[in-house]
């Protein structure tokens, strides 16, 4: 008979793939809907055109080529649909870490930085090791307490460091523009409203 641990692990396992898969029919209904609108509506466009000697199909298969690339475009920048990491680097081979002193810090930040939401690279996702939100693909999954998965709770310490991602290697909480840790970097002192975002929720998990 499995463990009450075990029993929990299956049942937010299977709460993970339902919200996973609630969210994957309801695009797949919502675009199919609108697909089908936005065709009609084209199809009809480009036949009233063509009919009046507006437009040839010549034109036409120029013009959607163009304009195909630069939806593409506007879909990788969107974010929209799977989210990996763009541009992808070999985490076993990247160059560029940082060398923060975490240790003597965590005290003051408790390791806000593993509050951070961001996408795995293909390579985390092939390797099957780091975990991911199975309703937002693939974002590093998360606990309900708003930490990283991997994070042991009451060490602060990885317990994947061997095969933390890129973004977990290069993140310097020293001078992040974007994810401000610090208002005070030497002096430790938090940034507070950084820290409050996370634990009102303000930031997708």
């Amino acid at each position: 008979m499995p463990s009450a641990n075990t029993a929990d692990g299956y049942e937010r396992l299977r709460q993970e793939t339902a919200r996973g898969l609630r969210y994957c029919h309801t695009r797949i209904n919502a675009n199919t809907s609108k697909s089908l609108e936005v065709a009609s509506f084209l199809y009809a466009l480009i036949e009233l055109l063509v009919e009046k000697g507006m437009l040839t199909l010549a034109e036409l298969d120029e013009r959607k080529q163009k304009v195909a690339e630069r939806l593409v475009q506007k879909f990788k920048d969107s974010g929209l649909g799977l989210m990996y990491q763009d541009p992808e680097h070999d985490k076993y081979t990247f160059a560029h870490e940082s060398h923060v002193d975490c240790e003597n810090r965590i005290a003051a930040c408790r390791a806000m930085c593993c509050k951070f939401p961001f996408a795995l690279s293909q390579q985390d996702i092939e390797e099957g090791i780091i975990k991911w939100d199975f309703g937002r693909p693939y974002l590093i999954a998360h606990g309900d307490d708003g930490y990283c998965v991997h994070l042991d709770r009451e060490t602060f310490e990885c317990t994947v460091r061997e095969h933390r991602p890129v973004p977990c290697r290069g993140f310097d909480c020293r001078d992040n523009e974007r994810w401000k840790v610090w208002e005070d970097f030497e002096g430790k002192i938090i940034n507070v409203e950084l820290q409050d975002s996370f634990e009102n929720g303000k930031h997708a998990r």
